[in-house]
């Protein structure tokens, strides 16, 4: 039987593969998506919830389009991987500015958004 977190990771990779190309999400929007656990306090998953999808993202299978979500400043949070993950991102059309930050305002995806 599953556990909570494997259920929880199992829908941060179902929603991001919905994420089209060219687009990004964060971090705290895919969480928003997600109930709470079985058994989870809601306001303790709240407080934990955006960290969670990181956490399924850094050990995500090879299928999954990690590269496609950002934290809430349009940011790679990756630290070493933050250069491929804007490579693979600058692959499908994202643009970043001199700071490092992609326009939220042009690139995330909206659930009912299916690409462009």
């Amino acid at each position: 039987m599953a556990t909570n977190r494997e259920l929880f990771d199992a829908q941060v990779y179902r929603l991001c593969r919905t994420i089209p190309s060219g687009r990004v999400s964060t971090y705290g929007r895919i969480a928003a998506m997600i109930l709470p656990p079985t058994g989870m306090d809601p306001l303790g998953f709240d407080r934990v919830k955006a960290r969670w999808v990181g956490y399924a993202l850094a050990k995500c299978p090879p299928d999954i389009p990690w590269h496609r979500v950002l934290n809430a400043r349009g940011e790679s949070s990756l630290g070493e991987r933050r250069k491929l993950q804007q490579a693979l991102l600058e692959q499908e059309g994202i643009n970043f500015n001199a700071r490092g930050r992609v326009d939220l305002n042009v690139y995330l995806w909206q659930n009912e958004d299916r690409g462009r």
